[in-house]
């Protein structure tokens, strides 16, 4: 460099927050005390001993007693595990740990891991961002920050760099001396294991070069950050492992905190709380805020793995929204596969007030396989204290925009009269459209006294006769509980992902811009509904309880609780095998007699 030059950048550095670039007054390694570099010694050992420390002094940023706690066991942990509820700053303190981390430790990989890049981003985007806006010293370690579609990463001045990656197969190859797992409990095991736990390798610092130091090793580490889930995931035995690998004495940690950490230091009131959790179910609220996990009972007929072995399905169907009624074409249809059969399936409430008063429906998608129909359960909602006219309504509303073919229907209490309101034309005047009337199918399963009873009570003219009827007894409530857990345990029920999930899935779907229109207030439940409803319906099926009347399986809900979900799609799943026998029986006599004589006579 000539001297020109260096007096250039001499004055355009000289007040840089860069200190790597900054001017100096340079002095040679000898005009350095031996008293100065073992006080550098000293603190660097200290604050690497005690993170939370140099996070306060160094960063100027102040942490609450539970943080402090948090970061000190995670930094002296190879393995740390942390199951927070929402609300206590899980992602932010994530950000000023990995800062941290990075600066003392130069040379670093510290790779943040989630079940997609836009949801682990969410450490680089809003809270490091924000961490080097607002704090000095922070903004003085950082090189560059990185956030577009392809890149989310910082790389400071000493060789460091905090990326995010995503938990998928093509992540193979990259390197960290720290990983940590974002909502690890949504990330997939085997990608755990066969993709990002490879990432492991030990930080290359330049002592370890000196033979004088070759029996110290400096461990990678990993941290797993979740909130409580169901008991039946792997989030649940990775947790139970560590905790005893630190009961034994080994190099793991584990903290769990819930909402009242919030509360206590400000971060959010009571009241946003409480707001919060009133728009959950009870158990999604005590997994989420209270940060309990949640499993069946020893006597529990349902198995939470049957369900969670099931929710895959990103894209949810949904009927048509008044804002955005089109008369053409519903926007939010799934496309109809070649021999796929469509149902709506409804549990009807009696009245509200009862133990049981939800009306709930489902629509259920049939699609053809060697083995049956797969079950896809697309959709499903819920309402209490509607009359059954409006209830007709919006049972002919779901079933044409959903293209269905059959409606299967809850016959006992009301919903005879709800069938006889089916059976006249129902007026839709939101729409402006008139819906055909509708009757009782045919079919070999129902009674002939029984069918004839049901047209009789039709007094709309050419209904359509796509009604199956669900009047059940004591035997068939067993035959209908035995034919839903066999189709769970093949495999053969698909259900919708959960909502966190199904946040991210919209955020990258056709549906973000409405999704995210903050001007339709309506707009972010309405798309995340069936993915609640989903969640709803698992949680019912693992509360219920078998037990024996006269011989039949009887499934016992706890008091206080409901099954109006599991009735509605149990009954739909029991009308779908009786068309898995139709779709895969062998021809019988009289059919391969006909098929002879049709080749005896082309011959």
């Amino acid at each position: 460099m000539s001297y020109k030059n260096y007096k250039n950048n001499y004055s355009n550095y000289a007040k840089s927050s860069d200190l790597f670039k900054r001017a100096k007054q340079t002095r040679s390694t000898n005009q350095i005390s031996q008293e100065k570099r073992e006080r550098m010694i000293e603190w660097t050992t200290f604050y690497r001993r005690n993170i939370h420390r140099f996070i306060e002094h160094y960063f100027g940023i102040h942490l609450h007693p539970y943080q402090i706690i948090w970061i000190y066991a995670m930094s002296i942990s190879d393995s740390y595990v942390a199951i927070c509820s929402r609300a206590v700053g899980k992602s932010w303190l994530l950000g000023v740990y990995a800062m941290a981390r990075a600066v003392l430790y130069p040379g670093s990989k510290v790779v943040v891991v989630s079940s997609t890049k836009e949801q682990a981003g969410i450490i680089i985007d809003d809270k490091i961002k924000e961490l080097q806006d607002n704090y000095p010293n922070v903004a003085r370690e950082i090189r560059n920050l990185t956030s577009n579609m392809n890149t989310k990463q910082v790389d400071l001045h000493n060789g460091s760099r905090i990326v995010i990656v995503a938990a998928r197969d093509s992540s193979r190859g990259k390197r960290s001396t720290f990983t940590i797992y974002e909502e690890f409990r949504l990330i997939d095991k085997s990608v755990v294991d066969a993709v990002i736990r490879p990432f492991s390798y030990i930080r290359q610092a330049p002592y370890l070069k000196n033979p004088k130091y070759q029996h110290l090793v400096e461990e990678s580490k990993e941290a797993f950050i979740s909130s409580a889930w169901h008991k039946g995931e792997w989030w649940y035995e990775e947790t139970k492992e560590n905790i005893k690998n630190m009961l034994k004495g080994k190099n793991a940690g584990f903290i769990a905190i819930d909402y009242l950490a919030a509360i206590r230091h400000r971060i959010k009131t009571a009241k946003q709380i409480e707001s919060e959790k009133s728009k959950m179910d009870e158990v999604t609220a005590l997994m989420e805020y209270d940060n309990i996990p949640w499993g069946e009972s020893a006597d529990a007929y349902f198995k939470l793995k049957m369900f969670t072995n099931v929710r895959k399905i990103k894209r949810a169907f949904y009927p048509q929204r008044i804002l955005t009624y089109n008369p053409r074409k519903n926007p939010y249809q799934i496309e109809r596969k070649e021999g796929e059969i469509r149902l709506i399936t409804c549990d009807i409430a009696q009245m509200a007030g009862q133990a049981n008063d939800l009306s709930i429906t489902g629509c259920i998608r049939l699609l053809p396989t060697h083995k049956g129909y797969f079950r896809e359960l697309v959709y499903m909602e819920s309402y209490s204290g509607v009359n059954s006219i409006r209830q007709a309504l919006r049972i002919k509303q779901i079933f044409y925009d959903f293209g269905a073919d059959h409606l299967v229907l809850d016959f006992l209490n009301s919903g005879v009269t709800l069938y006889d309101q089916l059976g006249i034309i129902t007026k839709d005047e939101e729409r402006g459209i008139e819906y055909d009337p509708w009757t009782v199918m045919q079919h070999p399963s129902i009674e002939n006294s029984k069918y004839d009873e049901l047209s009789e009570r039709t007094t709309g003219l050419n209904a359509l006769p796509i009604v199956y009827p669900i009047s059940a007894t004591s035997r068939l409530n067993a035959e209908i509980a035995v034919a839903m857990r066999d189709i769970l345990q093949k495999k053969m029920f698909g259900l919708l992902v959960d909502e966190s999930e199904a946040e991210d899935y919209m955020i990258r779907s056709s549906y973000k811009k409405e999704f995210l229109d903050q001007g339709d207030l309506s707009a972010n439940s309405f798309f995340i509904a069936p993915y609640l409803q989903t969640s709803l319906f698992i949680n019912e099926c693992i509360n219920l309880s078998l037990t024996l009347l006269s011989g039949n399986v009887r499934l016992v809900e706890p008091s206080g609780s409901r099954k109006d979900r599991y009735s509605s799609i149990a009954y739909g799943n029991y009308f779908a095998t009786l068309l898995d026998q139709e779709l895969i029986r062998e021809p019988d006599q009289s059919d391969m007699l006909q098929q002879m004589m049709a080749l005896t006579q082309t011959a």
